[in-house]
C-alpha cells in the first residue's frame, strides 16, 4: 500500500478550477473503519454545488480549510481494523460513504464506516461507482410514494437519480411518464417508460404524484399545474422548503429526502443492475487528476446517466 494517498477537494469555493489535489499520509485506522484502495467513483450535483459553496457542507467548512468531496466508491479493501468481521482484504466494495458531513472519495484512497459499504463481484465495471448515492436517492424517494396512488411524473430523468428512478418506478409498480426534452436518451434505455414533454405536461391538467429532481421554480409551476391533492417527493436539498411550502398552500402533500446510507437497499440496488434489470449509463470518465475538468461537463448539463472518476 502507498505510503501517502491522493484527495481532490477546495479550499476556497468558486468555479471547478477551484478544485486542488492534496497529498495526505497513510492513516491509523479506528475501530470498525477499512481502508480502501478506490478503483472509480462519480460525481454528483451536491459535489457541484458544495463546491460553489452551496448547502450545509460548504457553509459547515472552516475558513482556510481544505474541504474534500465525493461520496461515492468501488474499490479494493487495502487494510481492515479490529471489529470489522465481515470484511476482508482484497473484496471489491460498493458504497454511499461519509454522506452528508464527511466526503471524500474524489480520491486514490479513503477510509470508510465497514457498515457503509457491501461486496460486490470482483469484476464489476468502474460504471458502478455511479450507483450507491443515486440509486440509493432514487429508491429511498420511490419509497415515499405510492404505486396505486396515481401516474408518477419525474423530471429531470436523463440525470443520474432521474435514469435510474424510472426504471426503479416500472418495476415497482408505479405508472411513469418521464417528463423531459430528451426522449431520445429515455427510449435509447430500451424500457418501457412514458415520456411527455414540458410543454405537453403544461398543455392540460395533470393528476397524480411528481418525483421531483430539479426543484426551484420549475417544481412550484409543476405542482401548481397539478394542483390539490397531489403527492410529492422533492430532491434538491436547496430549494426543499421552499418547495414544500409552496405545494402545502394549494393542498399538494410532499417531502424532501434525505439519501441514507443502508446496505440492504445498496444491495437491492447492486442485484438489479448486475441482473441487467436496471441500466446504469455513465455517459463520460475522467481520471481523478481531471476532476475540474469533469465538474466542468457536468455543469454543461448535456451528460446522461452519470459521470465517473476512475483511478
Amino acid at each position: 500500500m502507498n505510503k501517502n494517498y491522493k484527495q481532490a477537494g477546495v479550499v476556497n469555493f468558486g468555479t471547478a478550477d477551484r478544485l486542488q489535489i492534496r497529498s495526505l499520509p497513510q492513516p491509523t485506522l479506528e475501530r470498525g473503519q477499512v481502508f480502501i484502495r478506490i478503483t472509480s467513483s462519480s460525481i454528483n450535483p451536491i459535489d457541484v454545488k458544495t463546491r460553489a459553496g452551496l448547502g450545509y457542507v460548504a457553509q459547515s467548512k472552516q475558513d482556510g480549510a481544505f474541504l474534500p468531496l465525493g461520496y461515492d466508491v468501488l474499490g479494493i479493501i487495502e487494510e481492515v481494523s479490529e471489529g470489522v468481521n465481515n470484511l476482508a482484504v482484497g473484496d471489491t466494495v460498493l458504497g454511499m460513504v461519509g454522506f452528508p458531513s464527511t466526503p471524500g472519495c474524489y480520491a486514490s484512497h479513503v477510509i470508510v464506516e465497514s457498515e457503509e459499504i457491501i461486496v460486490v463481484d470482483s469484476k464489476v465495471s468502474d460504471e458502478f461507482a455511479g450507483l450507491s448515492l443515486a440509486g440509493l436517492t432514487a429508491l429511498q424517494s420511490l419509497n415515499k410514494l405510492n404505486a396505486n396512488a396515481g401516474t408518477l411524473f419525474i423530471n429531470a430523468p436523463t440525470g443520474g437519480v432521474g435514469h435510474l428512478a424510472i426504471q426503479l418506478a416500472v418495476l415497482n409498480g408505479f405508472d411513469v411518464v418521464a417528463v423531459t426534452t430528451r426522449k431520445a436518451l429515455i427510449e435509447s434505455l430500451n424500457f418501457d417508460v412514458a415520456t411527455m414533454s414540458y410543454e405537453e405536461f403544461f398543455d392540460q391538467p395533470q393528476s397524480g404524484q411528481l418525483l421531483d429532481l430539479v426543484g426551484g421554480e420549475l417544481a412550484c409551476k409543476m405542482l401548481s399545474h397539478m394542483g390539490a391533492g397531489t403527492s410529492f417527493v422533492t430532491v434538491p436539498s436547496i430549494t426543499k422548503d421552499a418547495v414544500i411550502e409552496h405545494g402545502a398552500s394549494f393542498g399538494a402533500q410532499g417531502d424532501g429526502i434525505l439519501v441514507q446510507a443502508n446496505p440492504k437497499h445498496l444491495n437491492e440496488l447492486y442485484k438489479a443492475v448486475a441482473t441487467q434489470r436496471v441500466k446504469l449509463v455513465a455517459s463520460k470518465k475522467f481520471k481523478l487528476d481531471e476532476v475540474a475538468l469533469a465538474h466542468k461537463y457536468v455543469e454543461q448539463g448535456e451528460h446522461f446517466g452519470k459521470v465517473i472518476i476512475v483511478a
